[in-house]
């Protein structure tokens, strides 16, 4: 087995990380564990939602300052960040579609800084419920993001993936417009987040909007029933685009008499129309639906796909810890969450308890 420095490679792709062994990086390395859990001692841990209390905090390496000149704190995306948040509802009706879509939203109330901050939007599966992802915007607005779940409408026939992708980008309108929360959003620096159906949404709404600057999504899936490729055209098509791409996604639901995440439109297809920066991360075990909230609760739906080998709780800390270090680093710009994307803190949590498989380009 070769060791490799800087980069690494795998069917060409390149490896972003510390120097490590190619099956250490790219594979299961030893003894089981859950991921999510506690890493290194130089990484602090956030404050709550609900305290809004802040942890003290090592600071990162990047170049960028906070107060006085000092480089900024470095906290654990695993949990709760620095910012008290509130959370809301809203309703309006987007102009391109005349869809009237509701959307759940949160955001900081107080923390290191006032803002503005960058807009997050998040789009659901194919008749799956939004709150069934509540837990993902939450955990961004506490790291200083105003992030919402935007309910677009589905339905076995007359779907329009481009229409519903209209409705994505509608709520980075209402976030620049709504008097709730314009004063502090960031829309023009804009992350595009989703599952399933919603994950081929976000990519559809970066590719049609320019204030998208970085994309992460959950087990996208790029494919549609009872559809024209006019009405849902598949987003690998409009790959690569110039911005950063994250795929988290799994396998187990790749085949099988009815799949929800068939291998031929599956998130490894994204990533390998992807170019750099992008990430592909595989939770090993983990099935399509494991990424919800709560999987107890997710009724029929959940019941034709796959059952999950890894708890959704597990499969949902990665997920939600990835997305934060994602978006500090491409949105925000801080190098030093590259720890947690294909780093040595991932390399640890991740990789080496067997949880995933990460790659980069």
């Amino acid at each position: 087995m070769r060791n490799r420095t800087s980069f690494g490679w795998f069917a060409g792709v390149a490896v972003l990380s510390v120097a490590c062994s190619e099956s250490a990086l790219y594979g299961p390395g030893g003894g089981a564990g859950a991921g999510g859990g506690p890493g290194a001692s130089s990484v602090a841990s956030g404050g709550t939602a609900a305290s809004g209390g802040e942890a003290p905090a090592t600071t990162s390496s990047e170049a960028s300052s906070g107060v006085g000149g000092a480089p900024p704190m470095l906290y654990d995306p695993d949990q709760d960040g620095p910012y008290a948040t509130t959370e809301g509802d809203a309703k309006f009706t987007v102009a391109a579609t005349k869809h009237e879509v509701p959307i759940h939203y949160a955001h900081p109330v107080s923390g290191p800084d006032a803002g503005p901050f960058p807009v997050v939007v998040f789009g659901h599966g194919f008749n799956l419920p939004p709150k069934q992802y509540y837990s993902y915007v939450r955990r961004l607005a506490t790291f200083g993001y105003v992030a919402m779940t935007v309910d677009y409408p589905t339905a076995f026939l007359g779907n329009s993936h481009v229409e519903n992708a209209k409705d994505l980008i509608a709520g980075l309108d209402w976030a620049s417009s709504d008097p709730t929360v314009a004063a502090i959003a960031d829309a023009q620096n804009a992350g595009a987040s989703g599952h399933s159906l919603g994950g081929k949404l976000a990519v559809l709404a970066a590719a049609a909007d320019p204030r998208v600057k970085a994309s992460l999504t959950l087990d996208p899936v790029d494919g549609a029933t009872a559809c024209s490729l006019q009405d849902c055209p598949d987003a690998t098509n409009l790959l690569p685009l110039a911005i950063p791409l994250g795929f988290v996604g799994e396998t187990t639901d790749a085949a099988g008499f009815q799949p929800c995440a068939p291998a031929a439109v599956n998130f490894a297809t994204f990533f390998t129309a992807a170019t750099a920066p992008s990430l592909s991360v595989e939770v090993l075990g983990a099935s399509h639906m494991a990424f919800l909230d709560d999987m107890a609760g997710c009724g029929l739906s959940c019941n034709f796909c796959q059952k999950s080998q890894v708890d959704s709780a597990v499969v949902g800390a990665l997920s939600r810890a990835m997305m934060v270090a994602f978006y500090e680093r491409y949105l925000k710009g801080r190098v030093a969450y590259d720890a947690f994307l294909t780093g040595a803190e991932a390399q640890a949590r991740y990789v080496d308890t067997g949880l995933a498989k990460i790659l980069a380009k």
